[in-house]
């Protein structure tokens, strides 16, 4: 088993290595390997001795020294995950800029593609986009920037709304609410579905870290929104009906959709999906990674 512990040391000696084990002065720290982060169940502290035993146990720890009570102090991140994939979320945490471009590349520009599918569907003689190679990261994302723009206002047009852009916080117009309602429904699904898989949902690539966002979520969630926008599309006349609305996610959930050449149940295509970045990221090879594209026969409406 990998064992990683996260420190933040405040005082005392200068934090050294002696035969590959951390130590600060003349107590060990750590165990073989650092670089990696874990929550903890709850916040506690623990004596130097109760630490490296905990560390034998636990994959990673969280800690940082308690001046006062001269202990350390393990801080809570995310009480759920009580399982963890070592492998995976110390690459990521250590994944070069250029490597993660690629995951970055590869959700945005499926994303468009699926958003550029959805608006076919609706207008045909809409101009096909243009096709840039896995490493084209800031053309990418500046084809993302542009064409959010594009796409709300000719969806928003579809759907016989008066709006230009999407209200993503605080949201009044019912349309925006009703999308707002179906995200959630996906981020429930990919959140515990990493949680399931060992990944860290707090740690992502395109999205910074923030308290209590779980980053990672944010990030994969990308091509799937596509779903959510056709289901309300399909079902616009009911959004103003919460309940309603409700049903028809569910069923979003749990209806069918092409991945890979086969059809699944959606909730089973985001663990395909899920499944397939942890098994990219651990072992370095982004080009494996196949998020969720949209098929031409899913996009009717």
């Amino acid at each position: 088993m990998i064992h990683h512990l996260i420190l933040s040391h405040q005082e005392g000696p200068e934090l050294h290595l002696r035969d590959g084990i951390l130590q600060s002065g003349d107590n060990r720290i750590a165990l073989q390997v650092l670089g990696s982060l874990q929550c903890f169940s709850r916040q506690a502290r623990w004596s130097q001795h109760s630490l490296c035993q905990l560390a034998q146990q636990c994959p990673v720890i969280l800690a940082s020294w308690d001046a006062k009570a001269r202990k350390w102090s393990t801080t809570s991140l995310l009480p759920r995950c009580r399982y963890v994939n070592p492998v995976c979320t110390h690459r990521v945490c250590s994944m070069p800029a250029k490597r993660s471009n690629l995951y970055v590349a590869a959700l945005l520009y499926t994303k468009v593609q699926n958003q550029h599918a959805l608006l076919r569907s609706l207008t045909p003689e809409i101009a096909p986009l243009p096709k840039f190679a896995a490493n084209s990261y800031t053309r990418i994302l500046q084809l993302e920037a542009r064409w959010a723009r594009t796409f709300w206002a000719s969806y928003f047009k579809a759907a016989s709304q008066d709006l230009f852009a999407r209200e993503k916080r605080r949201a009044k117009a019912p349309i925006n609410v009703a999308l707002n309602y179906g995200y959630a429904f996906l981020y429930h699904a990919i959140e515990w579905q990493c949680i399931a898989c060992g990944l860290e949902p707090g740690i992502g690539f395109i999205h910074h870290l923030r308290r209590n966002r779980p980053s990672l979520v944010c990030d994969l969630i990308e091509p799937f929104r596509c779903c959510v926008e056709i289901t309300l599309m399909r079902y616009v006349d009911e959004m103003h009906d919460t309940r309603l609305m409700a049903g028809r996610f569910a069923e979003m959930m749990e209806s069918t959709w092409s991945y890979g050449g086969k059809r699944f149940r959606l909730r089973s295509i985001i663990r395909l999906v899920v499944e397939s970045f942890a098994r990219s990221v651990a072992h370095g090879l982004p080009a494996t990674f196949h998020p969720f594209l949209l098929h031409a026969r899913d996009a009717c409406l």
